[in-house]
């Protein structure tokens, strides 16, 4: 007789506090709150949840250009420091040329008529006129 405080009533439902409860439409009404509570919850966190999955995805598509970045100077940087470069900044920003060779250089055709011409001596003033309107 472990039951002993559970009492009936003519309709045959339990008259306990605990039957009252569950049997209640204030319980059925508060568990259907806190179902949409936990619903609301569960789609806020799943939204949140997808914008920091696209911002991870955009973060690596950035990180994958900087690698690519990263490596073609690294390749340039190699290849600024190979003789071959060296040299031909050398002969083309310098002039220099190496042992026994000899350089020609070729220019437009008013460069060369005005090289061929004797250099006459004239004025600074007339060199600098020349130079400013010729």
């Amino acid at each position: 007789m472990r039951h002993k405080h559970l009492k009936k009533n003519p309709s045959g439902r339990s008259s306990s506090w605990r039957g009252r409860i569950w049997n209640s439409s204030i319980l059925a009404l508060l568990l259907f709150f806190l179902l949409i509570f936990s619903f609301i919850k569960v789609s806020r966190e799943l939204m949140l949840r997808h914008q920091i999955n696209q911002e991870i995805r955009s973060l690596e598509n950035k990180l994958s250009d900087l690698e690519d970045k990263n490596r073609k100077i690294e390749q340039l940087i190699v290849y600024l420091n190979t003789e071959d470069y060296i040299e031909r900044e050398a002969r083309l920003k310098l002039n220099l040329g190496r042992a026994g060779e000899k350089q020609v250089f070729l220019t437009g055709g008013q460069e060369i008529s005005r090289l061929s011409e004797p250099e006459i001596q004239r004025s600074n003033f007339t060199k600098w006129f020349d130079y400013f309107f010729n």
